[in-house]
């Protein structure tokens, strides 16, 4: 499996990352064991999960699966309750719960949500780095404009700044084609997190 560089952090993760939204919904926990297995064989090193996904118990499974594995792994999981300070520092810690690690890799935004505050989140984001509980912070799904405007309010007081965007892009999906794919072409950002 290929390795890339995760953006301009210095990590590399390999090319194909294993998304897990599956897991207790459409497969057990047997099933998602051997896949996660098979994945890990060939050489890949990024799983991403989300605390939303079949209510927790993605999340759950993964932690259990991740046992003794949890060093081969960079971990990414997203925020599942609003997005106002509170409910980012109380999702964080639920995750680490359900996935028995005391650190996930990559904490993301899941979806921008009307009236939500850039300064509050990334100030939230910032507590959940400084408390060792996200190695890196990144979004999904943001236009552009957000995500520059997010890490603008970053760089203004010293904040960790949002790593990635984690965007469909596909054979028809090709919205990204617009606005996000020149942005990251500009700001010379990796696009190891399409998918």
């Amino acid at each position: 499996m290929k390795l890339v560089p995760f953006g301009n952090t210095g990590e590399q993760v390999s090319e194909f990352c294993l998304g897990t939204m599956m897991f207790g919904a459409r497969c057990d926990e047997a099933e998602a064991d051997r896949i996660l297995s098979a994945a890990l064989e060939r050489g890949v090193n990024f799983v991403d999960t989300a605390a939303m996904y079949a209510g927790g118990a993605t999340e759950e499974i993964l932690g259990r699966l991740l046992c003794g594995r949890r060093d081969r792994v960079f971990l990414a999981t997203k925020v599942h309750r609003g997005l106002d300070s509170a409910s980012i520092l109380t999702s964080i810690d639920e995750s680490l719960a359900r996935l028995q690690t005391d650190a996930v890799d990559l904490y993301l935004l899941h979806w921008p949500l009307p009236g939500m505050r850039p300064v509050e989140i990334m100030a939230a984001l910032a507590q959940v780095v400084a408390a060792g509980k996200a190695r890196y912070v990144g979004c999904s799904n943001f236009p552009a404009w957000l995500l520059a405007h997010c890490n603008a309010s970053a760089a203004e007081h010293g904040w960790p700044r949002l790593v990635n965007n984690q965007v469909a892009y596909n054979l028809f999906e090709r919205g990204i084609e617009v606005e996000i794919l020149r942005f990251t072409v500009s700001s010379n950002w990796s696009r190891s997190c399409w998918r």
